[in-house]
């Protein structure tokens, strides 16, 4: 009877219009459980999934506007990282670092411990990107959406 109701209830939700229910925050403006930021003079405003895969495994190393990136992760215990993970890459990528790092070709991201390191890493280096808990967007960051 419960799941019954939950099942009516979201369904509601679902089919109301985004319009309808009024203006959606930036950071909230997905339904992913995290929120991708960069520094706010970034052009950027939307990533692919595999852009922001090749920029967390290092593959690109520049903005388009000759910036240089820097990819900011969190805590291998996070729960955010892992949801991150499986929504970037389908799984935790671990094991590629440990063998980026054995073979000597390349280092992870920085790691923080955070959403507010992440979010004081993003504010001070405009080439930094890194993602945070969904919710209120902080200020000094901008928000980027990820498209599949």
């Amino acid at each position: 009877m419960v799941r019954a109701a939950v099942a009516v209830l979201l369904l509601a939700v679902i089919a109301i219009p985004a319009d309808a229910a009024g203006p959606v925050p930036q950071a909230a403006a997905t339904d992913q459980p995290f929120v991708m930021i960069v520094h706010p003079s970034n052009p950027a405003s939307e990533l692919t999934r595999g852009e922001v895969s090749d920029i967390f495994l290092k593959h690109t190393t520049e903005w388009p506007t000759r910036v240089p990136v820097h990819p900011v992760d969190q805590a291998q215990a996070s729960a955010t990282r892992h949801a991150f993970s499986r929504a970037v890459f389908g799984k935790d990528v671990q094991s590629y670092w440990y063998q980026q790092l054995y073979a000597g070709r390349s280092v992870p991201p920085l790691e923080v411990p955070d959403d507010g390191a992440v979010v004081a890493a993003v504010r001070d280096d405009p080439g930094a990107i890194g993602y945070i808990a969904s919710g209120p967007l902080p200020v000094g960051v901008k928000a980027v959406r990820v498209m599949p």
